[in-house]
């Protein structure tokens, strides 16, 4: 899948720090190559002030704008009415009216992952972006979807990893390093120095 005609493209979060262990690597290539990006948190379900100054300095590792939920508060993604998760990421889609859409996938463990997916496929039911899907936790033992789209982030993985160490109140020590390791264990396998992967939901129309 070729990514170099998006100019906008806008990636969704269940929470701060999803969009950066899931997908930062292709985030900060998109904008190296001349796109505008958006992450779009859904929720802060804890510590809203210092993750909002965490998800702040990540984004700018990434060259990303980003949008937050509304207020200072804590928030969650099981507390929202889908329809009123909806109707937020639609106002979010038109805003930024996107070419690429990247979202966790439908197969998450993480329940507020599988919301937020669900979510932001109702809201793009009437746009023709494409979509791409990233997986950040799986059941145990399983084995992630067979990637249809693998994206080379050898020259973006240290802003993919200082966006990670960013979160710091949710990550221990070592974290950061094991997500390179994943990374080019990933592009061992896929044939390049270093990867993400991610399944290709839609193709636009």
């Amino acid at each position: 899948m070729r990514l170099d005609h998006v100019r906008r493209a806008v990636a969704f979060g269940a929470h701060p720090d999803d969009v950066e262990v899931g997908a930062g690597g292709l985030v900060a290539k998109l904008g190296d190559a001349g796109a505008t990006v958006t992450i779009v948190v859904a929720s802060l379900p804890n510590q809203a002030a210092t993750r909002r100054a965490e998800a702040a300095a990540a984004a700018r590792h990434l060259g990303a704008a980003l949008v937050l939920p509304a207020g200072d508060g804590d928030s969650r993604v099981e507390d929202v009415p889908m329809h009123v998760l909806v109707g937020r990421f639609e106002r979010e889609l038109d805003a930024c009216d996107p070419e690429l859409v990247i979202v966790h996938g439908g197969g998450d463990s993480h329940w507020d992952h599988t919301i937020v997916h669900r979510a932001v496929l109702a809201a793009l039911r009437r746009s023709r972006a494409d979509i791409l899907a990233f997986a950040t936790r799986l059941p145990p033992g399983a084995a992630p979807p067979p990637p249809t789209c693998v994206v080379d982030i050898a020259s973006t993985i240290d802003r993919k990893l200082a966006a990670i160490a960013e979160h710091r109140s949710q990550f221990p020590p070592g974290f950061v390093e094991t997500r390179r390791e994943v990374a080019r264990t990933l592009g061992r396998t896929h044939g390049v120095e270093l990867a993400e992967v991610f399944e290709v939901v839609r193709i636009g129309l």
